[in-house]
């Protein structure tokens, strides 16, 4: 009996399962996507589902929803008093769903950002659109390029604050980017208004066997910047990518840290190891 490999070259299969030379597969279209927000949390913040166009692939990684930022966006909806009445800046916003749950639950300006590439800023000025067109109208929420550590000045005067800085920052699922701690550490130490300014930051070890590298934002932000951290939300919600290798309990595990001056009014004495 001839062998399976026999049978392909014999019927021609072999060329029937190679893709003809110069044959691209199609790209994966931009979508929207919804997000439920939970009914006791949304009181007067508006809209059941958040609208959220993620972009059919990107290589900056800015075509998913990452689950820190849905689980950060839920923390938010529980704790409106983040972002009420206070300025707001996105880092590394992808879909944007914080900034636009920061929206919705009564921020004063919002400015959401991500690496100036026009595919992924023109992206997010459609979410924007999707949900709340007016505020982009009315510049309360404007969305920009930005890459961290750099335009400083630039980017802190778009929040309308003498002190050209803000008062809620936001990094969801950026630290995995071990090369950029130096500039997202400068974003944070120059962006984050004083004495009561407070960042945020949550995300996945999607690599187990970096996760000491991912911690080294965290402590980083401690013992280089002299600011104190709390750890505010550990919640298992499942991995992003199946495929991917490593313990899923790890990679499934969203961490969330509250990041504050020394001295703030609320959070200071609480520090997270």
């Amino acid at each position: 009996m001839a062998s399976a490999a026999n049978d392909h070259e014999d019927l021609g299969l072999e060329s029937m399962f190679h893709d003809p030379e110069g044959y691209l597969p199609p790209a994966p279209e931009d979508k929207v996507v919804l997000f439920a927000r939970r009914p006791e949390n949304i009181g007067g913040g508006g809209a059941a589902d958040v609208k959220v166009r993620l972009l059919g692939s990107h290589p900056l990684w800015g075509h998913y929803l990452w689950n820190a930022a849905k689980v950060f966006a839920h923390f938010l909806d529980g704790h409106k008093d983040i972002v009420q009445g206070k300025t707001v800046l996105e880092m590394g916003a992808a879909g944007a769903l914080p900034s636009l749950v920061s929206a919705l639950n009564g921020a004063r300006r919002v400015v959401i950002t991500d690496y100036p590439d026009p595919d992924l800023v023109g992206n997010i000025r459609q979410s924007v659109a999707l949900n709340m067109p007016d505020r982009l109208a009315d510049r309360s929420v404007i969305v920009d390029g930005y890459k961290w550590g750099h335009d400083i000045e630039r980017i802190g005067a778009l929040s309308g604050s003498p002190e050209n800085t803000f008062d809620v920052l936001i990094l969801c699922d950026l630290v995995f980017n071990h090369t950029e701690h130096p500039g997202l550490l400068k974003s944070v130490a120059q962006l984050m208004s004083k004495p009561d300014g407070v960042a945020y930051v949550f995300f996945s070890h999607h690599r187990p066997w970096l996760a000491e590298k991912d911690m080294e934002f965290i402590s980083r932000a401690r013992d280089e910047l002299g600011l104190h951290v709390q750890r505010v939300v550990e919640e298992f919600t499942g991995v992003m990518f199946d495929e991917d290798p490593g313990d899923p309990r790890v990679r499934g595990t969203v961490h969330g840290f509250r990041i504050t001056h020394p001295g703030h009014s609320v959070f200071g004495q609480c520090d997270a190891k």
